[in-house]
């Protein structure tokens, strides 16, 4: 069948070589999509809620106390676990190395419930085009006039976040955030953010950046990043990737919106190559930390998934 897709693509003879075909197509092997397909949909099994089905048939760790089945994980010795093959002890084995927690009927996802719902007056997101050069151009004057502005402003915090994954794998990803009151810097947080992919770094990064504006009693945010989707996905509270973080940003808002309705944020995104005086401090902060990790440290959804697409494409590439 994927021979047949891989003549068809290329346009080669029927006695051209399978592999080669195959390669020259960007088919990977069969056997190696289906088990990236296979090893992702157990990772899907950690977004569901207490009350499913395979819930009662996992282990102790992960059936989020739902009432065992009488053929469930968590009834069976170890040494009868050992012995038994089949989808649901590896479902069982992949949540283990995962350290993302979900919540399927969070209040603040309800439609209606939602952030964005509720103040849609008071999120403003100011995206930049970064193909077009006069565009970025005036894009990042604004941002530069928006920094000036805050000077003047005692009741609005500058934030400014950025995140590293480093390449080794031994260390941790690591978030932080410098703010701005008045022209000066007034504080700064970093923190570890374990195994993670960018986007989720990043996401931690503007949760401890907001946590820590709110702190300081302000009407005002601007926080700037150079990973706007992750700004996006710090006001949804729908089931993501590091969905936790999201759902604290937003209860955070909600209160602090509340409390004030003339209350705003501005999410600002800096291009990173623009080299942006305050981002780039931020930065050289993050790039310069090395934290090391744990042995048996968890990984948040987003890095497994690609970890597992890496994994497989390696393997192809090594089989040819």
């Amino acid at each position: 069948m994927q021979r047949r897709a891989a003549l068809w693509i290329t346009g080669a003879f029927r006695t051209s070589p399978s592999g080669s075909t195959e390669s020259i197509a960007g088919l990977i092997l069969i056997h190696l999509h289906l088990r990236k397909l296979a090893i992702h949909s157990s990772y899907r099994v950690s977004t569901l809620p207490s009350n499913h089905a395979l819930r009662s048939l996992l282990s102790d760790s992960f059936s989020l106390n739902s009432s065992p089945h009488p053929q469930s994980l968590h009834l069976l010795t170890p040494a009868k676990k050992a012995k038994v093959k089949g989808p649901l002890i590896n479902v069982d084995s992949s949540l283990s190395h995962l350290s993302d927690s979900f919540s399927p009927f969070a209040p603040e996802s309800k439609p209606g419930s939602r952030l964005i719902d509720i103040f849609p007056d008071s999120i403003h997101f100011h995206p930049c085009n970064c193909s077009d050069k006069h565009e970025m151009y005036k894009h990042v004057s604004s941002l530069d006039s928006a920094f000036s502005s805050s000077f003047s402003d005692r009741n609005c915090i500058l934030v400014v976040t950025d995140a590293s994954v480093p390449l080794i794998g031994s260390l941790q990803a690591v978030s932080a955030a410098h703010l701005y009151r008045g022209g000066r810097q007034v504080s700064h947080a970093k923190q570890a953010s374990g195994r993670a992919s960018s986007t989720d770094a990043e996401l931690y990064s503007i949760r401890i950046g907001i946590a820590k504006a709110i702190s300081l009693q302000c009407d005002h945010i601007i926080l700037i990043t150079d990973c706007l989707p992750a700004a996006k996905l710090a006001v949804d509270p729908s089931i993501h990737s590091s969905q936790s973080h999201s759902i604290q940003v937003c209860r955070l808002l909600s209160d602090w919106l509340t409390a004030k309705p003339s209350r705003s944020i501005d999410f600002w995104d800096v291009p990173s190559k623009w080299r942006w005086k305050p981002h780039l401090k931020v930065h050289k902060d993050v790039t310069s930390t090395r934290i090391h990790a744990p042995p048996r440290l968890g990984a948040t959804l987003d890095f497994l998934r690609r970890k597992i697409t890496n994994d497989c494409q390696k393997s192809w590439e090594s089989t040819f």
